[in-house]
């Protein structure tokens, strides 16, 4: 029965009638519904349930049927492990993907950092070369311009110079047709008077030669006369004779000598008491055993006084080391080291090498590199004289040229043959170290010195303009110059020439003989800060002047009286003409 319900199910289907339903089963291949199957099923069936083996053909298919549930779930989890492996397969082939790409997105990053600081690399090596090549333009446009300023200046000299020299020749002509024209006018009427009285012209002419020769004769007889007697007494007498030759002789030999010694002597005194024509100013004095006058300060005490100086801390500092390291360098006789100041100009330069030299000892001569050029080939003779005379002295000297890039520029095709003498003298001197002198250049313009110059400096020293707390300390010295000590003896001492004048021309306003003092109201410690702060650019030489307007335009009021809107007055006005002028050197700068 078992196989007879097999071979049922195998070639029409099966049917299986439980108390869950019933369930059919056809084959595939077939396209239409066959109801044979059925009725064959539902043949077999009966049958089943007719048999006594009904209950264990049941029980075997069910046993059959868990079996395939078994199998199934068996499957199911295969499947399921298979699934998670191909899960966690694709998990880790997801993360190594991932961990690839990170990694290359890395290595991506890197390349281009790399290649971002090669094209910043070659950007910075263009800029640089585009720099230079600036640079190197400007250099020979201020070359060019220098040149042609230069040119043009030569042009306008030698113009003015044919212009003057016209003008001395057109005013000399006429002087010389105006004397012309008055001999002609004077020889008229000397000849007019004389053919008018030519009778009487005549015989005192006659009168006058016959006289003249009459005392002529007289004269000449009268010497013959006298000079054979003397002549005859003379040779008569040997001793006589030998004294008046030996005489004669010494008188001649004692004029000779006493006009060579002169000249010698004059020669002698010019050379080692006289000063170089180069040299404008100089503390070195010919004659030794001069004192301080009374009531002055010792030289002790002015070799030590710097409060007046203004500088930047470390470059005041500098200074004074430079100072002390000349004056030990004096003392050991060791060889002087050559410095270069360089800055803008009123920046201090000519007072810090003057009290450098007082500080360490030295004499102090000061020349202007404008002045050489004027003296074409006769230069070289200067500078050497100038050297000469530095190195006779006697405390050492500190020789300070102002304006050195006047003379002292890069050699060129456009220098002329006294400029390249004067410089090439300039380097033969300072050569070699000295133990006479030191050499101190300030220019404006360092960068147009000839590189021969700048290497023979041994030290390099910038004198900028002040910041604002140097501005204040020169406000501060310069107020109590011009304003607190104005009218006093300390007060028209140190503030210098200028001084004087203004207080003349204040007392000449007022009507008065005697200077008053300055009445100070409302300027104070803030408005003074006020001023620094507004003064930015400014020079000390600048801040010096500014005060001393101030002082000024206080002695040309009515009353001496200096309050704040005159002082802020004033210092607007010096603001607008300091923008001005920074506006004319413009293009220079």
């Amino acid at each position: 029965m078992l196989a007879a319900a097999k071979k049922a199910g195998v070639l029409g289907g099966l049917a299986v009638a439980s108390g869950l339903g019933t369930v059919a089963y056809c084959e595939p291949d077939s396209k239409y519904f066959d109801p044979e199957a059925l009725e064959r099923g539902a043949k077999a069936l009966r049958e089943i349930n007719q048999s006594p083996y009904a209950k264990k053909v049941f029980e075997q298919i069910k046993a059959q049927e868990a079996t395939k549930q078994a199998e199934l779930k068996a499957k199911e989890a295969e499947f399921k492990a298979e699934a998670e492996k191909a899960s966690i397969q694709h998990e880790r082939v997801r993360w190594e993907e991932q961990r690839k790409a990170m990694q290359q997105d890395s290595q991506q990053k890197a390349q281009l950092a790399q290649y971002q600081d090669e094209l910043a690399r070659k950007r910075a090596e263009a800029e640089h070369e585009k720099q230079r090549a600036r640079n190197a333009e400007l250099v020979a446009l201020q070359d060019e311009s220098h040149r042609r300023q230069e040119a043009e200046r030569a042009q306008i000299a030698a113009q003015i110079e044919a212009e003057r020299r016209a003008t001395e020749a057109y005013k000399a002509g006429l002087e010389k047709e105006v004397q012309r024209e008055r001999a002609l006018a004077e020889a008229e009427g000397r000849t007019a008077e004389r053919r008018a009285n030519a009778d009487l012209y005549r015989s005192e002419l006659a009168q006058k030669l016959e006289e003249e020769r009459r005392r002529l004769v007289e004269g000449i007889n009268t010497v013959f006369g006298n000079l054979g007697a003397a002549a005859a007494g003379l040779l008569g007498d040997r001793d006589r004779l030998l004294a008046a030759v030996g005489g004669a002789s010494l008188l001649a030999l004692g004029v000779y000598g006493a006009r060579e010694g002169t000249r010698v002597a004059g020669k002698a005194v010019d050379r080692w008491f006289g000063t170089p024509r180069l040299v404008r100013e100089t503390s070195r004095r010919p004659l030794l055993g001069l004192r301080a006058a009374p009531g002055s300060k010792s030289a002790e005490a002015v070799r030590r006084d710097f409060s007046d100086i203004v500088l930047e801390p470390r470059l005041q500092d500098h200074v004074r080391a430079l100072a002390a390291v000349t004056a030990n360098t004096k003392r050991h006789g060791a060889p002087f080291r050559h410095m270069l100041f360089y800055g803008p100009p009123g920046t201090g330069k000519t007072l810090a090498a003057k009290r450098l030299a007082r500080t360490s000892g030295l004499d102090y001569a000061i020349l202007s590199g404008g002045d050489v050029a004027p003296l074409g080939g006769g230069a070289v003779t200067q500078i050497h004289d100038t050297f000469d005379w530095a190195e006779r002295s006697g405390k050492g000297l500190l020789l300070f040229i102002d304006e050195a890039d006047a003379f002292l520029s890069r050699r060129g095709a456009g220098m002329s043959e006294g400029m390249r003498g004067a410089l090439n003298a300039m380097l033969f001197r300072t050569g070699d170290q000295s133990r006479d002198f030191v050499v101190v250049l300030a220019t404006n313009r360092p960068a147009d010195l000839d590189p021969a110059v700048i290497d023979r400096m041994d030290e390099a020293l910038e004198f900028a303009l002040p910041a604002a707390g140097e501005r204040r300390r020169i406000l501060d010295i310069y107020f109590d110059r011009y304003i607190l000590k104005a009218g006093t003896a300390q007060g028209g001492a140190g503030a210098g020439s200028n001084t004087g004048v203004f207080a003349r021309l204040g007392a000449w306003f007022r009507g008065r003989g005697d200077v008053d003092r300055i009445a100070v109201k409302g300027v104070d410690g803030a408005l003074l800060d006020e001023a620094a702060a507004a003064t930015e650019g400014f020079s000390g030489r600048e801040l010096a002047k500014f005060m001393a307007s101030v002082q000024a335009a206080v002695y040309g009021s009515k009353d001496a009286v200096l309050d704040a809107p005159m002082f802020r007055r004033l210092l607007d006005m010096k603001v607008g003409e300091h923008a001005q002028r920074r506006a004319f050197m413009a293009p220079e700068l």
